[in-house]
């Protein structure tokens, strides 16, 4: 070696480097200005040997091997920097030329990572993960991870064999911000980030802010091209009183159709019914190929088993032009205990809250700051990038309450001696302020919560503020009931009345949702007693119920598949959005009033829904008996203008046209006294008028 290229070696550096040690690899590596001239350093590992090309100059020069591992060093006698590139030659014996990786270090501004720091780095996906740009007019990626634990992360992908030694990133602040920028790494490249830790132990992890993950049998993140982040001029509408949503899942969906063919699917479906939205189940999930559990390899990536970004940006847009709304369930309550994920990324439980795994997921650690950020962030990378509508927050009750899923000495109570998670409360409460704020007419909905309060109250009230909360258990106790025998029913009649205690508790929106029904809507429909034409006529009492109930409506398309049943909701939908009574007061008590709850014998319940001028009788028989009925009413005729049991709809029933006029007598705490015939497993709707003509 060259005595002076000797004296000019820092041995300690260079070791650290080759055993891949090296936080700040851009203060050895690259081209850097000494006495006389200028130092290139270079460390390409299973090479003997690398040319320099001097752009500005046209010149070749052979840089010394100074370490066996792969290390090599030039010295050039020159006055001011110049462009090179290296040449190098692969394993065929072709050259290759390789531009300097160490010349483009990523900025992360002061700004930028207080606001990562304090929590409040909500757009973060646009600087973290991996971003396909241009840096000094040569095209590449951006690389750019958080692992305060870490004592050096590399890039590994299918552009560097995999090798950790190669692309080591750069300690851009002492906060734990990693960074490199590699030029010719293209969209559709694989990647991970191998990390390293002070003990020495080294492992691969996916990207937690990975926006792509390969589809088939491996778990790599994949660089795709940054989408459109001004996609959020979309102007969102209001939502209305009679509001009404499809819940759908486009995995099942892209199971009978092709991406060109998904977007007109789910828009005649919806202006079949005359729905007003649709709520995709969450599009991150995975049949995981890690575990057996369904999960998510990242919270950023729209599953590679479903479709791509692209596509389902363009089918829902394809969806709005129709005037349609798009809402999705996203889950971030917890993630995949898999070691390739989040579980100890940089060593530590930086994501997080303990090793507890509660129904095969780890939850979040919600009192991090970075963490809530996080979460944050992943919403907004949605609602910006889709358009969203409206986004229905899942596994809330994982979030707000630290002994979810825990027994006795398997959680710890916060400061205050509860089990309320204060971290939780706290992103919750962020989440649905800083979309408020930053999206007009934005629709944000709690899912997936038994036990919370105030979920719809709203945070100038020491609510959560959400819009609405989907009552996942108005359906749950009334397919439980249903599930029991015509003659045992009179002794679970408490369970259809449990629900206008605290309907008016929250803004609620009704639900038979996909995850519930769809995924094995045949063990359901067995489960309901009676031959295969009662248990219809039980399906369409409870669809039937859930329009005649308080709060807006969600179903899927499971069980509807045939003509007749299709109809009765379509008519139902119409009958909800043409009647006040069913809708304008769904969040007061002044809309609901029981006339009789307690007839159990008969396995009846009545009550009347009301707005304004308009009252409309609700009457269900949940018998399989035709029951010649009285109830006490108001005074006044009533007109049959529903029955779930019609000849239309697949049952028995015709409806006479006639209105009936109550005649004066006591009962049910009333003045007057109706008489109706009706139909075994049915639910019967009667508009009320001040005199037989009307």
């Amino acid at each position: 070696m060259d005595n002076k290229l000797y004296k000019l070696m820092n041995w300690p550096e260079i070791e650290s480097i080759v055993y891949s040690e090296c936080d700040h690899p851009q203060e050895i590596l690259g081209m850097h200005p000494v006495q006389g001239g200028f130092l290139i350093q270079a460390f390409f590992p299973n090479h003997s040997s690398v040319s320099v090309y001097n752009k500005t100059a046209d010149r070749y020069y052979d840089m010394e091997l100074v370490d066996e591992e792969g290390f090599f060093a030039l010295f050039v006698p020159a006055k001011a920097p110049f462009s090179y590139e290296y040449i190098v030659k692969n394993g065929s014996g072709d050259e290759i030329r390789l531009p300097e990786v160490y010349s483009y270090i990523p900025k992360f501004w002061l700004n930028l990572k207080d606001k990562l720091l304090s929590g409040v780095f909500y757009d973060s996906y646009k600087y973290l993960g991996a971003h396909f740009c241009e840096r000094k007019e040569v095209l590449g990626t951006e690389f750019i991870t958080y692992a305060p634990g870490a004592e050096r992360v590399s890039v590994i992908g299918d552009f560097n064999g995999w090798d950790g030694r190669i692309h080591q990133m750069c300690k851009i602040d002492e906060c734990g911000i990693f960074g490199l920028f590699i030029p010719g790494v293209s969209i559709g490249s694989l990647y991970k980030y191998e990390i390293k830790l002070t003990s020495g132990l080294t492992y691969t992890k996916r990207d937690p802010y990975a926006f792509s993950i390969e589809k088939g049998v491996g778990d790599a993140c994949r660089v795709i091209d940054d989408p459109d982040w001004e996609h959020v001029k979309y102007k969102r509408a209001p939502i209305s009183d009679a509001f009404t949503v499809l819940n759908l899942s486009l995995r099942d969906i892209f199971t009978h159709y092709t991406k060109e063919n998904v977007a007109d699917f789910i828009i005649n479906t919806v202006k079949e019914y005359d729905y007003d939205a649709v709520l995709f189940e969450d599009f991150s999930f995975c049949d995981n190929r890690v575990v057996t559990e369904w999960g998510k390899l990242s919270f950023f990536s729209v599953c590679p088993e479903v479709c791509r970004l692209k596509d389902l940006i363009e089918i829902i847009d394809k969806i709005h032009s129709t005037g349609i709304k798009v809402l999705s369930t996203i889950d971030i309550s917890s993630f995949l205990p898999d070691n390739g994920g989040l579980r100890g990324y940089d060593g530590s439980r930086m994501f997080e809250g303990d090793n507890t795994e509660v129904f095969g997921a780890l939850s979040f650690n919600f009192e991090s700051a970075y963490v809530r950020n996080y979460l944050i962030s992943v919403c907004d990378y949605f609602v910006r990038i889709l358009s969203l509508d409206g986004i229905a927050v899942g596994g809330l009750d994982r979030i707000l309450y630290l002994d979810y899923g825990k027994g006795d000495g398997e959680w710890r109570a916060n400061i205050y001696g509860g089990n309320e998670s204060i971290g939780g409360h706290e992103l919750i409460k962020h989440l649905n302020s800083f979309l408020h704020k930053n999206y007009s007419n934005i629709c944000t909905v709690a899912r997936d919560s038994m036990v919370s309060n105030n979920l719809t109250l709203s945070l100038e009230e020491d609510g959560m503020g959400f819009d609405f909360k989907l009552h996942t258990q108005f359906d749950k106790d009334l397919f439980n009931y249903l599930k029991n025998d015509y003659k045992d029913r009179p002794a679970h009649h408490s369970e259809l009345t449990y629900s206008p205690v605290y309907i008016y508790c929250e803004k609620f929106i009704l639900s038979f949702l996909y995850s519930d029904y769809g995924k094995d809507k045949g063990r359901f429909f067995a489960s309901l007693p009676g031959d295969d034409e009662q248990k219809t006529a039980n399906l369409r009492l409870a669809v039937s119920c859930l329009f005649a109930h308080p709060g807006r409506k969600c179903l899927s398309l499971c069980n509807f598949e045939s003509l007749k049943t299709k109809t009765l909701v379509k008519e139902l939908i119409e009958l909800y959005k043409t009647h006040p009574a069913l809708n304008t007061l769904d969040d007061e008590e002044a809309g609901f009033k029981w006339v009789n709850a307690i007839d159990s014998e008969h396995s009846v319940v009545s009550f009347e829904r009301s707005s304004g001028d308009e009252t409309l009788l609700v009457v269900c028989n949940f018998s399989d008996k035709t029951l010649n009925y009285k109830l006490g009413v108001d005074e006044g005729s009533y007109k049959e203008i529903f029955a779930s049991e019609q000849i239309k709809y697949g049952g028995l029933y015709k409806m006479s046209g006639r209105a009936k006029e109550a005649k004066a007598a006591k009962r049910d705490g009333k003045m007057h006294e109706l008489t109706l015939k009706l139909c075994p497993i049915c639910l019967h709707i009667y508009a009320k008028s001040t005199c037989q003509n009307d």
